[in-house]
């Protein structure tokens, strides 16, 4: 019992602190073209986490690739039909922090990281929140979620992303970016 009111009080410590930073503007900074495409004034409703101003941090390639399926229209990737893309996700990330992911990444409940059942490893993908249509860029580097109901589970601050945090399981779509090669170890 005192270990769970010591988890909670450190996830309220956390979620206070993430309301009380303050945001910074990116004025100054070239756009690249998933900027453009994602700032909120187009249709397609595509976001990139580097557009977000309570940005945790996420990683440059996530942008790359996400640059290249807006430059090519974000085509439906042909593989799509062979895993379940829409679902319930959750969240994890305090007690694992550091441990080794089934990939063999160390685990950072602060990256833009998630666990798929299926999906290869090093496969990219935009979840979105079907509750509030945000979106958040991830790579699949976990096996997961071991829950009946659930299709997704996302690293801490990809979950934070999401607002996702307080709910814990939220309804989603999956878009598949890029399909990694699932092997072990292979980083990018």
């Amino acid at each position: 019992m005192k270990r769970l009111s010591l988890l909670i009080c450190g996830l309220s410590w956390l979620l206070f602190v993430g309301a009380c930073a303050s945001t910074h503007s990116q004025s100054g900074t070239t756009k690249s073209a998933s900027s453009k495409a994602t700032s909120g004034h187009s249709d397609s409703g595509k976001v990139s986490q580097k557009q977000d101003p309570s940005l945790i941090y996420g990683d440059e390639r996530l942008n790359q690739a996400y640059d290249e399926w807006a430059h090519n229209g974000y085509p439906i990737h042909p593989d799509s039909g062979k895993y379940e893309l829409e679902g319930n996700a959750s969240w994890y990330g305090p007690g694992l922090n550091g441990n080794k992911t089934a990939n063999g990444d160390t685990f950072d409940m602060y990256g833009m990281s998630a666990a798929h059942k299926k999906l290869p490893f090093g496969t990219i993908v935009v979840v979105t929140n079907i509750n509030n249509n945000k979106s958040v860029i991830v790579r699949i580097n976990d096996r997961g979620p071991f829950v009946a109901g659930r299709i997704i589970d996302m690293s801490y601050g990809a979950a934070y992303m999401l607002d996702m945090v307080r709910s814990g399981v939220v309804p989603v779509k999956i878009e598949i970016i890029r399909m990694g090669s699932g092997k072990y170890g292979e980083r990018w």
